[in-house]
């Protein structure tokens, strides 16, 4: 009853839901059953539980429509779960994620799932050729793997990040120790890309690292961390200039993620807490240089138009090539990488 609770109220919501004040002219389903994404050009790559009980990735018009599963029994792939999509800017291919075939035992499934990464390569997928190759393979050990790839605006960088020990009850090591990863993306011999010249980063010392790619200009690298929280339930979005190591955080205070870039470098939309009383996330907006924060939706604000009725979590987004909207999806808070709570890849259209 409560997962059709849950499916009731985004219905009703983004039927009749009035906008936010002043940032949101409107908020629709484009898929439901959508996760983590990538927007380029008229496309959005995605993932979503697929065939076998295991996450694929998919391709799908940016209205929506036309959804193709591009990994589903793919010969060349592991058969196991896959996401997390990451488009080149020429189209031609997608790096994703993807569980190995055969590795150590873990204790919860769960880990193995794009949103986690543990256990975890890289793929290149060439949607010319339909051939995959791994393209950043981590050894089969405890504590390793990849999570979040992104490409520079112009394809010659590829950013991640990478697993360097398992998670703990220490404070700050519960989701493990990570480094952001950068290396060249070589296409010179176009059969088969590679990565070249790898380097890491742990600019606050061990902690967790959630990568967010880079500026449009490919100078600065936005993620997310805990190096700096009080908290146990505290994460912030900073910068890394790559010239200079100088590092830059731009949220100070309660639980930041996912943030992106506008297509032109001078907003950062990402998601917070803040301002929620209980469970759940909002997406906010800020400048680049992390002035003129506002919060974008009221999803989990009581007695506004666009309340869902209960805690509701949103996470991953992408912005649409022109700059007037983001993708992002949503569920049930908690359920970033659940196989029986329902999600929905919603489009949130911007004022101008």
């Amino acid at each position: 009853m409560r997962i059709a609770c849950f499916s009731f109220v985004w219905v009703a919501l983004l039927l009749a839901a009035s906008p936010s004040p002043a940032q949101v002219e409107s908020i629709t389903t484009l898929k439901d059953g959508g996760a983590r994404l990538d927007w380029l050009g008229e496309q959005i790559a995605f993932d979503m539980l697929g065939p076998g009980d295991f996450f694929a990735v998919y391709v799908m018009n940016s209205d929506g429509q036309e959804s193709r599963c591009v990994t589903c029994g793919h010969p060349d792939l592991p058969g196991r779960h896959t996401g997390q999509p990451a488009w080149h800017p020429s189209g031609r291919y997608l790096v994703f994620q993807a569980e190995k075939r055969e590795h150590i035992d873990v204790r919860f499934e769960s880990v193995l799932w794009p949103g986690a990464g543990v256990l975890n390569d890289l793929w290149l997928l060439d949607l010319q050729t339909k051939r995959a190759t791994v393209i950043r393979e981590v050894e089969n050990a405890p504590g390793r793997g990849t999570l979040h790839p992104h490409f520079s605006a112009d394809g010659r960088m590829l950013s991640w990040s990478e697993m360097q020990e398992r998670g703990s009850l220490v404070k700050g090591e519960e989701a493990g120790l990570w480094a952001l990863m950068v290396a060249d993306f070589n296409t010179d011999d176009a059969s088969v890309p590679r990565l070249e010249n790898v380097r890491s980063y742990i600019p606050g010392g061990p902690a967790f690292y959630e990568n967010h790619g880079f500026s449009p200009d490919g100078l600065r690298l936005l993620f997310s961390s805990n190096f700096e929280a009080e908290q146990r339930v505290e994460n912030h979005i900073s910068t890394l200039e790559l010239n200079t190591m100088l590092l830059t955080r731009l949220t100070t205070q309660d639980y930041n993620e996912h943030a992106q870039y506008s297509p032109d470098g001078s907003r950062i939309a990402w998601m917070s807490n803040t301002d929620i009383r209980f469970a759940g996330t909002d997406y906010w907006l800020m400048d680049a240089d992390g002035s003129n924060k506002r919060r974008l939706t009221y999803f989990n604000k009581r007695n506004h138009p666009e309340y869902t009725g209960e805690a509701t979590a949103v996470a991953d987004l992408s912005w649409r090539p022109d700059g007037t909207a983001f993708a992002g999806y949503a569920s049930k808070a908690g359920a970033f990488a659940s196989k029986t709570r329902p999600t929905k890849i919603i489009l949130i259209e911007l004022s101008r």
